[in-house]
């Protein structure tokens, strides 16, 4: 993998409080000590231009290596300060916290800031002093006779205020998607309901000719299902307890059709059934395993549903012995081929590129996998 994706997805995740992020550590690090390094630059001509020691290059070469170890250390230990925050707190302190709805939230999230410029401030200096064999209070009064103190109080005071409207506005532009984000789901969720209706009732459909009971038995169970399933589609979150039990039902739909052409297990713990989520992100991915890869193969198959919470994050994946990607796909109905990408704009428009569905090739079949930040209902 290139390097530059990989630094600009740590630039993005530096903003994100979340307990797990996608890019190595170590590239958050190199980030971030590359922005202090910028930083302690600016600063240093700054204070060169105020004081006519810019041309100076002794001067340079003297205070060059104290300015920037302070700031690289200042700012990894901000860094450290807020991933010691996010391993903390719970993903649903986070998420609250991330919305920085309030007040409070920003007052934490600078005093968090400002603890860390203190902190990384008495740990440079340890290190200064230690490098340079000298005493703390030796390595202090040199630092204090460059002035770099009354510096690095302006730069709290510049950067704590500097915070402090960057979360309000951020805030208040985080409220504005999150009004366009609601009406987009309510668009997506719409629609849903006709293509999951219509495939339904196709499946009862198929079964009047030829085997009533069946049939019968099918309307019953498809009455109760409804009822759940209705009612989840009027709501923007749901649990994966409520969608484990929609799943099942459909494919207990599904068996009365197939018979013993169709096997399935759920296996999910209770923290992952807590979880929260969009309604009917499940129930697709189940249809599809079913409709193009368990049905059309003569011996059937079977389909495993599992879940997980693994670092802060729901791990839900649906797998399947069918006819697999390379299979002949059924003819389309109408509504038909929309579902993943359906799932995907539903998983942009809520999770803001922090959720994935991926589609893989196994040796029999085929494994659906759905990720997302981990919600648990309280």
């Amino acid at each position: 993998m290139k390097l530059l994706p990989i630094l600009v997805a740590a630039w993005h995740s530096l903003w994100v409080l979340q307990k797990q992020h996608n890019v190595p550590a170590w590239a958050r690090v190199l980030v971030c000590t590359g922005m202090a390094a910028g930083a302690g630059a600016v600063m240093m001509l700054l204070a060169g231009l105020l004081t006519g020691l810019a041309s100076d290059g002794n001067w340079w070469l003297a205070m060059a290596p104290v300015n920037l170890t302070i700031c690289v250390v200042i700012s990894n230990t901000v860094l450290a300060l807020f991933r010691l925050l996010e391993l903390t707190l719970p993903a649903r302190a986070l998420a609250s916290i991330a919305d920085g709805g309030d007040r409070r939230t920003t007052l934490l999230l600078n005093a968090i800031g400002l603890a860390g410029l203190v902190l990384g401030f008495v740990i440079s200096m340890l290190l200064l002093a230690t490098t340079a064999q000298r005493s703390l209070e030796q390595v202090y009064r040199n630092i204090a006779q460059q002035g770099i103190q009354v510096r690095m109080l302006l730069f709290v005071i510049v950067v704590g205020a500097a915070n402090w409207f960057w979360w309000r506005l951020r805030a208040n532009r985080r409220a504005q998607r999150q009004q366009a984000t609601e009406s987009q789901l309510r668009l997506l969720q719409a629609q849903i309901e006709p293509h999951f209706l219509f495939n339904t009732l196709a499946n009862v459909q198929s079964l009047i000719g030829h085997d009533t009971p069946g049939a019968r038995q099918m309307l019953v169970d498809f009455t109760a299902y409804l009822r759940v399933g209705l009612d989840q589609l009027r709501h923007a979150d749901s649990t994966l307890a409520q969608e484990l039990d929609m799943g099942r039902s459909y494919l207990q739909l599904f068996q009365i059709r197939m018979g013993e052409r169709l096997r399935f297990s759920i296996d999910a713990d209770a923290q992952a059934r807590a979880a929260i989520l969009p309604p009917l992100l499940l129930q697709p991915l189940i249809e599809n395993a079913i409709t193009h890869g368990l049905e059309p193969k003569v011996e059937g198959g079977a389909v495993h549903i599992h879940a997980s919470v693994r670092a802060g994050r729901l791990e839900i994946a649906v797998t399947d012995d069918g006819l697999g990607l390379d299979g002949p796909r059924r003819q389309r109905r109408a509504g038909n081929g929309m579902a993943l990408d359906n799932i995907r704009a539903r998983l942009r428009t809520r999770y803001a590129g922090n959720a994935a569905l991926s589609v893989t090739a196994r040796a029999v079949g085929t494994r659906v996998s759905l990720h997302l930040p981990y919600t648990a209902k309280p």
